[in-house]
């Protein structure tokens, strides 16, 4: 009988022991063993339904922002999350202490923007203005300063060219996607927002932002209630199937973070 309590006792502490420890987690597959969270509809839930296989429906569940998928990582919802980097990073910046990213990325991406499939004339337009705000410096200045501190721009100040006279370019994105796409007390503010209005610029015409959630994007267009799209989104051959792409305006990856006291250093 002493033997069995003994036994049983020691079970309970190496339980406890593990609870303690955290998950252990180091790199991309150990998120086969936990519940993840990502944003719906994007790169990153096809990446865990991938992941997990019939698993998904018990361990994945689906936000509709970016920042939903953090704050239930926080709160002990999920163990884990599969988001965008650059989002990925301003979370962690704005808590370092209980929430860290894995070393080793997901995938490697590009982000682009999307029109109406057969829109050949815009798509013409909106590269030629990318082209030249590559060219002078002026997206690079926008990405720096959103990556450094996305919450200083304020929307006001940036020109969307009310009144233009070559008429109204409509943009929709998904306003909960840090540096690029920030829902303020003002309007929208973010790399995605700045660098549309340069391009509205370049092309006589007021921009329009319609918000979106990120799911409903690719509907919004491909039905005509906006433009195009800019959402820090992926470009892939699934998606270029129903809809057309800009030339690429940044390189991106998606990351696994998690919580830090759940990290182990490989």
């Amino acid at each position: 009988m002493k033997k069995l309590l003994l036994a049983v006792m020691v079970m309970i502490m190496c339980v406890s022991a593990c609870f303690a420890d955290g998950l252990n987690i180091s790199k991309p597959e150990d998120l086969v063993n936990i519940k993840i969270g990502t944003q719906r509809g994007t790169i990153a839930e096809g990446i865990a339904k991938k992941m997990l296989g019939d698993k998904a429906s018990t361990q994945l569940t689906t936000y509709e922002k970016a920042t939903d998928v953090i704050q239930a990582l926080k709160v002990g919802k999920i163990d884990g999350a599969i988001i965008d980097e650059a989002p990925a990073l301003q979370f962690v910046k704005n808590d370092p202490d209980n929430i860290k990213i894995l070393p080793e990325p997901m995938t490697t991406e590009q982000y682009a923007i999307g029109f109406k499939q057969g829109n050949k004339e815009l798509v013409e337009q909106v590269n030629k203005a990318l082209a030249e705000i590559k060219a002078d410096g002026s997206l690079e200045v926008i990405m720096l300063k959103y990556k450094e501190d996305p919450t200083a721009p304020k929307a006001s100040d940036i020109d969307l060219h009310k009144g233009a006279s070559g008429g109204v370019l409509k943009v929709g994105t998904e306003s909960g996607f840090p540096p690029y796409d920030i829902k303020t007390a003002d309007g929208y503010t973010g790399i995605d927002i700045e660098m549309c209005a340069l391009i509205a610029g370049k092309l006589n015409k007021e921009l329009v932002i319609v918000a979106y959630p990120f799911d409903s994007l690719f509907m919004a267009v491909n039905s005509g209630h906006v433009d195009m799209i800019c959402a820090g989104i992926t470009v892939n051959e699934e998606r270029k199937m129903f809809t057309d792409f800009s030339d690429p305006y940044e390189d991106a990856k998606q990351v696994a973070v998690v919580l830090t006291k759940n990290y182990a250093e490989k």
